[in-house]
């Protein structure tokens, strides 16, 4: 039997950080380069929806001016704005052929005088049978910032909240995203509840986020005597931290207990992965390209 496929990728482009003291990347060069590997997970790993953060409107229009003149069938919405003394940095580029992406709302809250960012929630409508799937993206504080752990503690809170209202309603829910936290770290394990146990999702479905990402916490390589110097690369972002790890999975994609038996829509792990093809390797390697993060995929497949 042939199933039937959607393919979502998330990737943290570097462009235009969202923090108003950090200086956008864009230009001419950086804007060639973002676009060619969003062509490249279009034509080649043949994503029906790309989610891509760190970009501004502007650096939307012109990705959307690249796509129409070079790919057909694909659409862009433009999550951006304004918030506080940030802003949501968040844009959708999807198959227009295949599905509808709506955005529903918001997800933030004042505390202590300024605005937690928690997620953007889309809904995306599959043309082929009308089936819906609730998309939470996020981009979650960073760790440069000082109160940045409380703030993605808050921040899981508040979308674990949502999305479990959603899941009790039988919904299936995808949560995505830049954390800045792996998934070992207390927002995403202990506040969004997500667990690398297959079995414990499925006896809670309602309740527990599967997180296929914990896989790419090890490195794939297995040291031994006649292991060459190359690095024992793990995860999507490399960020050395005092007395700690240097490799971290960041980029996270989780799924409700739907995908795992119980619903209609049934995750695929062989092609849900940290994508390090040759050239994404080669720029996010090279000191003088803006890449600093590795894209991740999923697949869900249906009967």
């Amino acid at each position: 039997m042939q199933l039937y496929n959607l393919k979502l990728a998330w990737w943290n482009t570097a462009l235009s950080p969202a923090a108003r003291s950090a200086s956008s990347k864009a230009n001419m060069e950086n804007y060639a380069t973002i676009c060619d590997h969003i062509k490249k997970l279009i034509m080649e790993k043949s994503c029906d929806l790309v989610a891509i953060c760190e970009v501004s409107t502007e650096d939307v229009a012109h990705i959307n001016t690249y796509l129409d003149t070079h790919l057909t069938n694909l659409k862009v919405l433009d999550l951006t704005s304004d918030l506080g003394r940030s802003r949501f940095d968040i844009a959708v580029i999807y198959n227009s052929s295949k599905i509808k992406v709506s955005h529903q709302y918001y997800l933030t809250k004042a505390m202590t005088g300024s605005t937690v960012k928690a997620a953007q929630l889309v809904e995306i409508d599959n043309l082929d049978d009308n089936s819906k799937i609730q998309l939470y993206l996020c981009h979650w504080a960073s760790r440069i910032i000082g109160d940045g752990e409380k703030r993605r503690i808050a921040a899981a809170n508040m979308v674990y909240s949502s999305a479990k209202e959603l899941m009790s309603e039988n919904q299936d829910v995808i949560v995505m995203g830049d954390f800045n936290d792996n998934p070992y770290d207390e927002s995403i394990l202990i506040n969004l509840n997500s667990t690398r146990c297959h079995d414990s999702v499925r006896n809670y479905p309602k309740e527990i986020f599967y997180n296929p990402f914990w896989r790419s916490v090890v490195s794939d390589k297995k040291y031994d005597h006649l292991v060459d110097n190359d690095t024992f690369r793990s995860g999507t972002h490399k960020y050395k931290q005092f007395q700690g790890t240097v490799w971290h999975s960041y980029d996270q994609i989780m799924f409700s207990g739907s995908f795992l038996g119980t619903g209609v829509w049934h995750l695929n792990e062989e092609s849900t992965k940290v994508i390090d093809d040759i050239g994404f390797i080669n720029d996010f390697e090279n000191s003088k390209c803006l890449v600093d993060h590795l894209p991740v995929m999923c697949e869900i497949t249906r009967p």
